[in-house]
């Protein structure tokens, strides 16, 4: 049916040449093989019992339930895997949108791709783990993939442009519109990101967010927006990151600040810190340019509290991307000096 859909495109769904990417169900292999393997067992000890055992009843009684049971269970395995077949889960894109296929029903449109969308790369610190997050005015949506090994190769053209998530695993979840995990094979997740970018290239330096209030939260590559605030990405200004606590009762929150500063605009963009607990990078952790650059970025002395009615919140994902982009601009305080008259 699906196929049906994807060759004929339907109101609202993808159209002619949309590609499937099918999701992988965390644990389905292993719940297949165990009722297989499963099966079996019961099966020879049913035999064992018929050749062992000398009483009449229970010979013929216990081999037979174990039949039942054994087929039980080859039943309901074959009816998971007809049921996998018929209605593959995972994601469609096509050049007007990127598109949720669900176990049943029509296909959802979660990221329209005919209108501005970011697309954020994640990745672990071990880089054994990235996740493409899309930013629209529909919301957040998550697609993750997990590797290792010579499957680490598919992903490799990716780690350059993606941004390191220390002393956080939240931030690498992956969670689909229908609450269960949403992960790729390798070679599809970066099928999948190549793909989105091949139709719009400026996606990757691109966030379409909102603030707690509901405030445009934007970043273009060229101009941050931060509310009814607007920051020259090519013009010189000042940026800074910092640190600061908070007390809630007994409890204590950490937070990191960005401040901005362009002319008479000014912003601090505010969220919670993952971890203020040091973070080991073992042999295997390969100190790469962007884990290096994300480090920098990362650094950040105490300061003072600021002020609330200052304050935007930011989700915490998305404090490296920014802080990139400011990184890049050019300082107000590092312009040469005017020759005096």
């Amino acid at each position: 049916m699906l196929a049906a859909h994807l060759a004929d495109g339907w109101a609202g769904g993808p159209g002619k040449g949309a590609r499937l990417f099918s999701a992988v169900t965390p644990g389905a292999g292993a719940t297949k093989a165990a009722s297989r393997d499963t099966a079996l067992p019961l099966v020879l000890v049913a035999l064992v019992v018929l050749a062992v055992v000398q009483n009449a009843v229970v010979r013929v009684a216990v081999p037979l339930v174990l039949v039942m049971a054994a087929i039980v269970l080859f039943v309901r395995g074959s009816r998971r895997r007809s049921s996998d077949k018929a209605a593959p889960r995972g994601i469609c894109v096509d050049g007007h949108g990127l598109f949720f296929q669900p176990e049943s029903g029509p296909p959802q449109n979660i990221v329209p791709l005919g209108e501005p969308f970011g697309m954020t790369l994640v990745t672990s610190a071990k880089r054994d783990r990235m996740v493409a997050v899309w930013s629209s005015p529909e919301g957040l949506f998550y697609v993750g993939s997990t590797f290792e090994g010579t499957a680490r190769r598919a992903l490799g053209g990716l780690f350059d442009r993606a941004f390191t998530a220390v002393g956080d695993d939240a931030a690498l979840e992956a969670l689909g519109p229908d609450g269960a995990p949403l992960e790729l094979q390798p070679s599809d997740f970066a099928a999948l990101v190549f793909a989105v970018e091949e139709l719009d290239p400026s996606c990757i330096e691109r966030l379409v967010l909102s603030d707690a209030r509901g405030a445009p939260l934007t970043l273009d590559g060229r101009e941050l927006v931060v509310g009814e605030r607007r920051f020259d990405l090519t013009a010189p200004l000042e940026w800074r990151p910092f640190v600061f606590q908070e007390a809630f009762g007994q409890a204590v929150a950490v937070y990191q600040g960005t401040s901005i500063r362009q002319g008479g605009s000014e912003a601090v963009l505010v969220a919670l810190l993952p971890s203020i607990l040091p973070y080991e990078f073992g042999e295997e952790s390969d100190l790469d340019r962007s884990l290096l650059r994300d480090l920098r970025l990362m650094q950040a002395p105490p300061e003072e509290p600021p002020p609330r009615d200052a304050r935007v919140a930011i989700d915490r994902l998305f404090v490296l991307p920014v802080r990139s982009a400011l990184d890049r601009a050019p300082r107000a305080s590092q312009q040469p000096s005017r020759a005096r008259a």
